[in-house]
């Protein structure tokens, strides 16, 4: 049987994440439990103009996710890149790059530029996506969309 990668919009109400948000934990990554409880406590739903959470599916399970709010540092009407997260058995297979593309598509009707903050094990991977280094309040990268 074939695999088959699709991505789409999610809610956290609906996808069961704990099983990425464990391994994400082991791997030094706790941005993704902070998303679970922003998520509960209704800070961050990524449900306001121009924002949304895309997952990644191979099958029916989640394999990764990427984030696109209005980004929360700047006074500027700027959209902000979050929570990125592939599974380690996913990854340099072209997932993250299309969960990007998939949160950015569109959003420069909403964001004129969009923001984010790498690690330093992430920065040429946004480079490559055209994102240019900036130094910034907040933010490692950022990218004009019009």
């Amino acid at each position: 049987m074939v695999s088959v990668t699709f991505y789409r919009p999610i809610s956290l109400d609906d996808i069961d994440v704990e099983p990425l948000a464990d391994e994400a934990w082991a791997d030094g990554y706790p941005f993704v439990e902070r998303m679970r409880h922003d998520w509960k406590s209704g800070e961050n739903r990524f449900d306001g103009p121009g924002e949304r959470l895309i997952g990644a599916f191979e099958d029916e399970t989640l394999i990764g996710f990427c984030g696109l709010n209005r980004d929360p540092y700047v006074s500027e009407n700027a959209g902000r890149i979050r929570h990125l997260y592939v599974s380690l058995d996913h990854r340099h297979a072209g997932v993250a790059r299309a969960l990007v593309a998939r949160a950015l598509d569109g959003a420069s009707i909403w964001f004129p530029r969009v923001r984010l903050r790498s690690t330093p094990a992430s920065r040429s991977f946004y480079e490559q996506l055209g994102f240019e280094v900036v130094e910034e309040t907040e933010a490692t990268h950022a990218k004009r969309l019009r």
